[in-house]
């Protein structure tokens, strides 16, 4: 009798071979030891997973928590490459698991990319001292709030999708605040020319003026081009705070986590 057309013919499966390991130590086996690496090293999430015999996503998870180290120095991205040569630990009471998703704050020294990612861990300030400070808080964080390279101030990296709806999507019902400094003393005229933000004098001294901007949706590209069309002479730009949420008691360099009370 032949096969009815929509079931494929039964196919025998294959003996084991007599010297093949039982599946139940498959995974034992894989944790054992890693495969070589080659010459020109391999994602750290790879080995990780092939050390734990886990998958590559809860390999990510560990090395997210800190319970990875490479040549004894904690490991800072799955994605950092390692050769045959490094070791790599695993902390064997580490049991992978999702972390929250976090916003930092960080006061931006002047000359610094407002992308960077090298913030250094004794530059924290704690506003939570019972969380970690773990490899997962800087990845996969995504600057919501930039500023130009020769601007210092306020920026924010997030990982947490409504603070980026916030700040970029609606980006124009947000204030910004910014401190401002211009070459000499600006005329009456000049400040109401930088409409539409709202000016005030801070200081005055050596030469300079410190105007307070307020203003909606605002980048420091828009505020360079306010004081070019007023007249005003931009020599310095700092910014103080995004909408609810201020930079006082962070030095230059240091950074924080957004508080679950703070909102923009």
């Amino acid at each position: 009798m032949n096969n009815p057309p929509d079931r494929p013919p039964r196919v025998r499966a294959t003996r084991r071979p007599d010297d093949a390991p039982p599946r139940r130590d498959a995974a034992r086996s894989a944790a054992a030891s890693a495969p070589p690496a080659p010459e020109d090293g391999e994602r750290l999430a790879k080995r990780v997973a092939a050390l734990r015999g886990c998958s590559r996503r809860d390999a990510e998870m560990l090395i997210a928590q800190g319970a990875v180290r490479v040549d004894g120095q904690p490991a800072v991205a799955p994605q950092q490459r390692v050769t045959r040569g490094q070791q790599v630990e695993v902390d064997e009471r580490a049991q992978p698991r999702p972390l929250p998703p976090a916003t930092l704050l960080w006061h931006k020294p002047a000359g610094v990319p407002a992308d960077a990612q090298d913030w250094a861990v004794d530059q924290r300030v704690d506003a939570h001292p019972q969380a970690p400070t773990v490899p997962g808080l800087f990845m996969q964080q995504h600057c919501a709030a930039a500023l130009g390279d020769a601007a210092s101030g306020l920026v924010v990296h997030t990982q947490v999708r409504g603070v980026w709806r916030r700040l970029v999507d609606e980006a124009g019902l947000v204030e910004h605040e910014f401190l401002a400094e211009v070459q000499g003393e600006p005329q009456p005229a000049q400040l109401a020319a930088l409409r539409p933000a709202a000016a005030s004098l801070a200081r005055q001294g050596g030469g300079t003026t410190g105007l307070r901007l307020v203003i909606g949706g605002a980048d420091a590209h828009r505020v360079a081009e306010l004081c070019d069309r007023a007249g005003l002479r931009l020599v310095g730009l700092r910014r103080l705070r995004i909408g609810r949420v201020p930079l006082a008691g962070l030095a230059p360099g240091q950074w924080r986590l957004l508080r679950a009370s703070e909102r923009f």
